[in-house]
């Protein structure tokens, strides 16, 4: 399990755009600028959603854009980039549709990693976990349908793995959990989402997180997040990864951190246009 890495963050792609656009914008999310970082929580207009640009080639949070029996997920491309991808596979990690008996989970073996139907596991939700390796050659761990062992830090510096609840969107999430964790795994260029603790709200512009985290935009809004160190105009994937003031957009360059802005309001933009970004009130992002 020490390969596992989880991306901790609330900030997730939201579109820029004018006011009064609606979700069904006919040039979909990611059409104008989008801020950066897989997992928009409740399937409304974000970069997971498709787009202009050909890293996101569909909807994540709807499952939509695939052919049938392909999943969509957020993928690691080339050079670096994130984006969206069909993936064909045995089973959906979340759909949970193997047969009966059998659950859906990423399945390791000779360094290729993919979702396989194997044995249902009994560790149910917020359960210490392990991997099984079996007679086979195969590892997998000891979670119930729908779950994935993950490594969690400990107050004391050390680790321990519990089962976290795999997610498409915020929805099939419990009420106090958010699709916000974004799993690396070893042997698949897939990137699976995982239900994780709400991010606290804050003022985008007062910044008044507690350190070491800082206020970046997010589908839900403003949200505390840790901080980045990307300065305007770098390339990024995800908003927090960006110096606080600013957000990971694409406003047809890729993805590039941006500062911060009021709409119709001040901070205003020092060069560039201020574009509101939805879901996130008086918030935008000055754009070229």
């Amino acid at each position: 399990m020490r390969a596992w890495l989880a991306v901790l963050t609330g900030t997730l792609f939201l579109v820029l755009g004018t006011p009064g656009c609606s979700d069904d914008n006919p040039h979909g999310p990611n059409g104008g600028a989008d801020a950066g970082g897989p997992g928009h929580p409740d399937g409304g207009t974000s970069s997971e959603d498709g787009g202009t640009g050909s890293d996101f080639a569909c909807n994540v949070a709807r499952q939509e854009g695939c052919a049938t029996g392909d999943s969509c997920l957020f993928a690691d491309l080339s050079e670096g980039r994130t984006g969206s991808q069909c993936f064909a596979g045995a089973c959906d990690a979340v759909r949970q549709n193997c047969p009966t008996g059998q659950r859906c989970t990423y399945v390791s073996s000779g360094g290729v990693t993919e979702r396989r139907c194997v044995e249902g596991g009994t560790v149910a939700e917020g359960g210490r976990c392990t991997l099984a390796p079996t007679d086979a050659g195969l590892e997998f761990d000891t979670c119930a349908a729908g779950l994935f062992c993950k490594d969690e830090p400990q107050g004391d510096g050390g680790t321990a793995f519990s089962c976290r609840r795999l997610c498409h969107a915020t929805p099939q999430c419990g009420g106090s959990t958010e699709c916000n964790t974004v799993l690396r795994l070893p042997g698949t260029s897939e990137l699976p989402l995982l239900c994780g603790p709400r991010s606290p709200p804050c003022d985008a512009f007062a910044q008044g997180c507690t350190a070491p985290l800082s206020c970046y935009p997010s589908s839900s809004g403003p949200v505390c997040a840790g901080r980045g160190t990307k300065e305007a105009g770098d390339t990024c994937d995800f908003s927090n990864q960006c110096v606080p003031g600013s957000t990971c957009v694409n406003s047809g360059q890729g993805l590039r951190c941006r500062p911060l802005c009021r709409p119709n309001g001040t901070p205003a933009c020092a060069t560039g246009t201020c574009r509101p970004l939805n879901d996130n009130p008086g918030v935008g992002a000055c754009v070229p």
